[in-house]
């Protein structure tokens, strides 16, 4: 303490308001206060009508395909190879997602003439991965006449 009384008193009269304050917030929160309960519904609408419609991505699948490989620089007479493959593309445009339902067949037949001509070799590296993504993206978009496919996600591959 100071050893001043009045000051001593005012010193000890804050610090109790202030305990008495903070106790009583304290109280308050725990016993009395109430949260109201979360409407995820209305959470998730407020969520998505302040995010650009841009931002969030469109995907569409390519339900699981089994494409023969023909074998490059092996016998003749070696096994039979084969990709089993699923994809997902990544669209520019959610209104891309009926132009892709409407030429599913014709994605797929540039997927089955894209990969039965890489071998399985290639197909097994890395950069054999990335180039069938790319040769794919670009070869679905000359297709389309436009760009439709922004990226491709490989969710199964397989080469057996």
């Amino acid at each position: 303490m100071t050893g001043k009384k009045i000051l001593d008193f005012i010193l000890l009269g804050v610090m109790i308001l202030a305990t008495l304050a903070v106790t009583g917030l304290f109280y308050y929160t725990e016993k009395m206060y109430k949260r109201p309960p979360i409407d995820e519904n209305a959470e998730k609408a407020a969520l998505f009508s302040t995010v650009d419609a841009k931002a969030i991505p469109t995907f569409f699948k390519v339900e699981k395909m089994i494409v023969s490989l023909i074998p490059k620089n092996e016998a003749p007479n070696s096994r039979m190879r084969w990709l089993e493959i699923e994809i997902h593309l990544v669209l520019f445009e959610s209104k891309d997602l009926e132009t892709m339902k409407t030429y599913l067949p014709l994605v797929q037949d540039r997927i089955i003439d894209i990969t039965s001509k890489m071998g399985p070799d290639e197909l097994n590296s890395l950069s054999g991965k990335i180039l069938l993504e790319d040769r794919l993206k670009r070869e679905i978009n000359h297709s389309l006449n436009r760009p439709v496919v922004k990226n491709i996600f490989f969710a199964s591959f397989i080469v057996q």
